[in-house]
């Protein structure tokens, strides 16, 4: 008989979030619905600390190819005053990833509706005072032949005039539903499975 092995705790959290992930990403989809993106902080002690943020995409369905929902979005992010920075029609994306926002507005709404920074004491929300770059990325893919579209919304404020550190921003979900609602009116809503 064997001895058994004592597994440590962190292996075994590291061992599940892989599992879960890997039950979540299988499905008719190829590609994951969920964004990991791990970064590199510093401490005052000049100890690395590591922060790791699950961004999940929510997909709408729309009636249409995805070369017709490209060409939609292109319309829709014109409507909404987003320069397209980023068009790659064979993988579906298209969007900014680097949208500075001087005058704090977008699509008649302060940055405050779509982006949460944190507050400035006793002035205001950060998105709507600091320098705010916006980062909006839509994909275009295809479910169970269902033309499917999910848009991620990042942000990152910095005071204004100051070489200090930027903070991350969370989405509101607003950008996102916006751009959803507008392409589904614009092509038709198509009932889309969830990917398991």
């Amino acid at each position: 008989m064997r001895p058994l092995r004592t597994i440590h705790p962190s292996a075994l959290a590291v061992t599940a979030l892989v599992a879960s992930l890997a039950c979540a990403s299988s499905g008719s989809n190829n590609e994951p619905d969920t964004n990991i993106t791990t970064r590199q902080l510093s401490s005052p002690s000049n100890r690395p600390i590591e922060t790791t943020y699950l961004n999940s995409v929510d997909y709408v369905g729309v009636k249409g190819s995805p070369v017709e929902a490209m060409t939609a979005l292109t319309q829709i992010y014109a409507q909404m005053q987003i320069p397209i920075a980023t068009m790659v029609q064979d993988a579906g994306q298209i969007g900014n990833q680097n949208l500075r926002l001087a005058a704090h507005r977008l699509h008649g709404h302060m940055i405050s509706f779509y982006l949460n920074c944190g507050q400035e004491s006793m002035v205001g929300s950060r998105a709507d005072l600091d320098d705010v770059t916006i980062s909006v990325l839509t994909n275009v893919r295809t479910r169970d032949s269902v033309t499917v579209i999910g848009t991620t919304v990042r942000g990152w404020a910095r005071p204004s005039g100051t070489s200090s550190n930027a903070v991350d921003c969370e989405s509101t979900g607003e950008l996102e539903k916006a751009i959803g609602t507008q392409a589904q009116n614009a092509l038709g809503a198509a009932t889309v499975t969830k990917a398991d």
